[in-house]
């Protein structure tokens, strides 16, 4: 199965899926549509995509790896044995784009929407996960080499990713992502690193540059013997950004170097750095973000109430109080694998240092962190054999634990006034999970499994606070099917329960506003799908159905005009969706006898959340049982047209299309526009060792919303949340390997 889906250059996986009712018909109707467009149907089925190897000659060029960081290709053939939708983005996919954040790279993933609040800050929901978070990002577990860097108080921060040091991503929608401790809605995201095994030795450099300013460079250098190797890169990245206030300066670099232990098996350790620092704009009106994008945030005003009237000023804005984020990230880790006959055993270590200051209104205040983030984890993995059936089975424990102290101080004009408050946090995870996959007939495989999680949030008032503490605990369990239907196609099916409790920055609105004890989000999610290829055609498919127990739900704190928000737990809900994505290869022969190669990749997303029962205390007396949460499209669609000379040249179409705008209010009564966006990428070897590469964005200079801060009722409110998104762009780069 591995055949087409290493051939394509973008993530391979297709989903698309069938259901009755209303919803899913008309959703349904456009999948099919695109399907039957001629660019799909023209020479499909004809036979195999140029290129793509046979198992032997798989087996003889492939690189395994390192035992503790596997190569793409391990990482694809162990997830196809997954009953679920996962997924797999190799950094080739993306390295002609100016990727800024995670969020970029995992663009083209189905059922993952991401978009952009600020340079390099990403919001990134899976199956509707965190999906109006406005303090940092919940809902996704984030690990790098199968180490946490989600923190333990229950929040990521998506800028600790330098998505040009990534040798490939594996995504694990919902609870597939059980093994990395992935217990939310969303899953796990895991991050691997290039190493000095899995990357051509020697010294690479990339150049970059574009519009806005913008300068991107970055080194590398991969060194590896029979007894160890060794890996380090560092990027650093300048721009002044499309909107007013919002330059952007980071510094990132990553080493890991790995120790053969004999015919044991490996150690590795790891670590990173990251100084990340930028200014945050501001969100704007509806109307002035569409006329204004470029814009920062304006003062907040009120009044006059009569002629000759005072104006009262709320918040002077973003320049004039200098709103920023400005974040040091240090992290070292360790990961160690013995393999034994039929037993594999690994265990990690971590540790991680993080200061923040962050200065937003004057609302929130400057709020200023320093935390310590330490953990542990074992797991062992193997196969048996009972009553004559292949078992395989794993199971595995962690400890993660994390101390910050935080503070807040006014805002004056930019500068720290007085102390407004003073916290010290910690939170603790214990986590047990376990996991049988049992043939029951040669081609199908049955899954059961487990997970428990037991979770732990203070806050220690030390200065004009108030104090709290959460805890949370449950037992997860998931049972699938894995149906091999032939050796190219594969059935599955599974349902499990998930489990998310509030974070630290939930608890007390990032520290702006007193603790406020949340419920834990829970939910029971039903999966079924398909994925598979066949000559010239790759494709993966799932539909999924969540039902959601006092999921988190972010509103403005009353008079902040949108400024400041807090989290409720809201009422029943429902999460259900289509993730599809298709790869199609275009081959004639004379093409063929040209060195050209045509492909196609198309990605569609259908996100229906909605109310199932009232939200008591979220918006007030309104009945909106029924009504679509607000901040996520419905229907996202993403196309690209490729066309490749030999292995020395490409260029590539894209184009993303939302054709109605998500809500951005719970009453449902504001969307924003729909829009379309389009791009185009190329590279060309210009010698032997040395590539240029280019990007365009937004080529038609769309105006559109990216980000939104989700309200009550935004017909009353006409809160100022909404982010404009990037104009027309051009980048362009050169990368030299010696």
């Amino acid at each position: 199965m591995n055949e087409i889906l290493e051939k394509s250059d973008v993530n391979k996986y297709f989903n698309a899926a069938l259901r009755g009712g209303l919803r899913v018909v008309r959703s349904g109707s456009i999948l099919i549509v695109l399907l039957a467009h001629p660019a799909f149907a023209d020479g499909v089925g004809q036979r195999r995509p140029d290129g793509a190897q046979s198992v032997e000659e798989m087996t003889v060029v492939g690189a395994r790896g390192s035992a503790t960081s596997p190569s793409v290709q391990s990482a694809r053939e162990r997830l196809e044995r997954i009953p679920g939708a996962v997924g797999v983005v190799d950094d080739s996919t993306y390295e002609d784009f100016f990727t800024q954040s995670i969020g970029d790279a995992l663009l083209y993933t189905p059922g993952v929407f991401a978009d952009t609040s600020a340079q390099r800050e990403s919001r990134i929901s899976i199956r509707g996960s965190g999906l109006n978070s406005s303090f940092e990002r919940r809902g996704v577990t984030v690990l790098r080499d199968g180490v946490p860097i989600s923190r333990a108080s229950g929040l990521t921060e998506f800028q600790e990713i330098d998505p040009i040091a990534v040798d490939y991503i594996e995504v694990y929608k919902g609870a597939n992502g059980l093994r990395y401790g992935g217990a939310s809605l969303g899953g796990a995201v895991n991050i691997v690193s290039p190493t000095g095994r899995t990357q051509p030795k020697g010294v690479k450099v990339r150049l970059e540059g574009g519009s806005f300013g913008t300068t991107r460079a970055h080194g590398s250098v991969a060194l590896a013997n029979d007894a160890a190797d060794f890996y380090a890169g560092v990027t650093a990245l300048r721009s002044e950004g499309y909107r007013d206030h919002s330059d952007v300066e980071s510094v990132y670099g990553h080493l890991n170097t790995g120790v053969r232990l004999g015919d044991l098996g490996e150690t590795r350790f790891f670590a990173t750095a990251l100084s990340d620092n930028f200014e945050l704009a501001g969100s704007l009106g509806l109307q002035d973000a569409l006329d204004n994008p470029r814009d920062a945030a304006r003062p907040v005003t009120i009044g006059p109430f009569f002629p000759g009237g005072p104006v009262t000023v709320l918040d002077p804005g973003p320049v004039a109080d200098d709103w920023d984020r400005n974040l040091d990230v240090y992290r070292l880790s360790n990961v160690t694998k013995i393999e034994l006959d039929s037993i594999s055993i690994e265990g990690g270590l971590w540790f991680a240092y993080r200061d923040l200051d962050h200065a937003i209104t004057r609302f929130a205040g400057i709020i200023d962190q320093e935390e310590q983030e330490y953990g542990g984890q074992l797991r062992a993995e193997g196969d048996l054999v009972l009553a004559d059936r292949d078992v395989s089975w794993v199971i595995g424990t962690s400890l993660a634990g994390s101390d910050n102290s935080a503070s807040v101080y006014e805002n004056e004009s930019g500068s720290r006034g007085p102390l407004r408050s003073k916290n010290d946090q910690d939170a603790r995870n214990w986590l047990i999970f376990a996991q049988a996959d049992a043939e029951i007939v040669s081609t199908l495989t049955g899954i059961v499994g487990f997970q428990y999680l037991d979770t732990k949030r203070t806050n220690r008032a030390i200065f004009q606070d108030t104090p709290g503490r959460v805890y949370e605990s449950q037992v997860n369990p998931r049972v699938g099917l894995l149906w091999d239907f032939d050796e190219q196609t594969q059935f599955f099916v599974n349902a499990n329960r998930s489990f998310e409790p509030a974070s630290i920055a939930d608890l007390t609105a990032g520290g702006a506003l007193e603790f406020t004890p949340l419920r834990a989000q829970d939910a029971w999610t039903f999966e079924v799908g398909s994925r598979g290829q066949r000559p010239m055609i790759a494709w993966d498919l799932a539909y999924y159905r969540s039902w959601v127990e006092d999921e988190f739900v972010d509103l403005p704190v009353e008079g902040a005009n949108g400024f400041l928000s807090r989290t409720f737990n809201a009422g029943d809900t429902i999460h259900q969706g289509v993730e599809a994505g298709l790869s199609l290869f275009v081959e004639r022969p004379e093409l063929e006898e040209l060195g050209l190669d045509i492909s196609f990749r198309a990605v569609y997303t259908w996100n229906d959340f909605f109310f199932d029962s009232e939200p008591t205390g979220v918006v007030g007396t309104e009945r909106v049982s029924g009504n679509q949460l607000p901040a996520v499209p419905e229907h996202v669609f993403l196309f690209e047209a490729r066309l490749k000379y030999e292995d020395r040249a490409s260029v590539s179409v894209n184009v993303r299309h939302v054709p109605r705008g998500p809500y951005v209010d719970f009453a449902n009564t504001t969307r924003i526009p729909d829009y379309t966006l389009i791009g185009i990428t190329g590279s060309v070897d210009v010698l032997e060792n040395l590539r240029f590469f280019f990007s365009g964005e937004n080529l038609g200079d769309e105006t559109f919303i990216s980000n939104v801060t989700t309200v009550a009722d935004q017909s009353i409110e006409d809160a100022r949340v909404f982010t404009p998104g990037q104009g027309r762009a051009f980048f362009g780069g050169l990368e030299w390997r010696y």
